[in-house]
This record gives structure tokens, sequence and C-alpha cells, in this order.
């Protein structure tokens, strides 16, 4: 990990919110709706691609009919009122970014999915406040497989690679941002298989369940939860 901080760049979906359960129901969802056959493994191809890239998938390889923007639109139509009303934390995150928040850290959000329609989540949950800047891979125009999207929150703050830590649970994102020089702190993914979660501890220079246990290092002894 650097010796001194500047900036840390926050995944969403699955990094600070629980979103993953929404958004794998939403693959099948959507593919129902629009009545064609979901391929086993959907969900986990499509968690790699930016929302442009899914509503492409969709069009282009499942046969959806309509233009790129129009199934853009109905992908987050159905994601909106979810993270708006139910998604959770994962747990600690709000108290994590408030933490660093408090500790003049940089913070930022680097997310694949639509900024306007998860940031009432963020909202709801007190985590919004505590984040200085939201970049998505849409208005970047590439997905995480390239590290444009981390480079930028980077350059936003004037800080290097090296002077900056990702959060991420995508096995995909956390190869990107480590060949870019970042170092990442792996909020593991429950569906990893085997291989891939000895791969995402071998790449990661941490990883963790959730952010409870961090907080307890950032916090002193009076201001933690419990005895």
């Amino acid at each position: 990990m650097p010796h001194r901080i500047r900036a840390v760049i926050f995944d969403v979906d699955g990094t600070l919110l629980d979103s993953m359960p929404m958004w794998n129901s939403i693959t099948y969802d959507y593919a129902a709706l629009k009545g064609v056959a979901a391929p086993p493994g959907l969900s986990k191809t499509l968690n790699s691609l930016c929302l442009e890239q899914c509503a492409a998938y969709y069009r282009d390889v499942l046969g959806v009919s309509g233009t790129i923007e129009t199934i853009m639109a109905e992908i987050v139509d159905q994601a909106r009122e979810r993270y708006r009303t139910v998604v959770p934390e994962i747990p600690g995150a709000a108290a994590f970014t408030a933490a660093l928040k408090s500790r003049g850290i940089h913070t930022a959000i680097a997310t694949a999915s639509d900024i306007r329609s998860l940031w009432p989540a963020l909202e709801r949950l007190s985590i919004a406040p505590n984040i200085d800047i939201a970049e998505s891979c849409t208005t970047i125009g590439k997905s995480k497989e390239s590290p444009d999207i981390y480079l930028k929150c980077a350059s936003d703050f004037g800080a290097s690679p090296a002077e900056c830590v990702v959060f991420e649970d995508a096995l995909y994102a956390v190869r990107t941002a480590k060949k870019a020089g970042f170092s990442v702190v792996g909020v593991f993914d429950p569906t990893h298989t085997a291989a891939e979660r000895a791969e995402f501890l071998a790449l990661c220079d941490r990883c963790i369940p959730d952010y409870t246990g961090l907080l307890g290092e950032l916090l002193p002894p009076e201001d933690r939860d419990g005895p």
C-alpha cells in the first residue's frame, strides 16, 4: 500500500453498495421482459461491460429490438427505483468514507452504472456527502477493461496512480487497476469461483469482506462500536 494516500477510488456496485443481487436479477428480468432467452452466465458476462456495451449485447447478441439508447433507458428504469428504495450498503461503507473525508483524503467513485440512478442510494445511505467526484464508464467512453476511468479520477485530484488506492470487487477491474499502477483493496465477491478467488487474493494488496475491519483500524477506540 502507498505510504502517502492522497485519494481513494471506489467502484460502487458490489463495493460500496450491495447491489449485485439486484443487477443479477435485472439481467434476467430484462431478458424475460423482451422475450429473449438468457444464456447461462449472462449476468457474469454483462458485469464486465459498461451500460452501453450491455445494451449492445442485448441487441446484437440476444436479438432485443430497439436502439442502444432505448435499451439503455429501459435497463436504467429497471434499476432506478430499487436503488432509491432498497439497495443496502456494504457494511461500514458510509462510516469508512466519512472517516477518509475527515482525514482529508480525496474520494471518488468510478462506476460502470448510470450515476444518476445510483446516486439516490448513496444519498439515502449517507455516502454521497463523502464523495468528491464521480466518473462513469459511459461518460469516459470505455469499460474497466481500460484503466482510463481510474486515471481520470487520479488526474482530477492531481495524483499519480501510486498515490491512490482503488477499491473493487470485480476481478477483471482489479487486473486493470493493478496493471495501471494502482494499489487495490478487493471486496470479496461471493460468486467468484475457486480459481477466481485465488487470483483475486494474489492480485489485491488487501482483501476485505466489508469495511468494518478497516473502520476499526481508522477510528480511535472511543469511536468504535462495541466493547
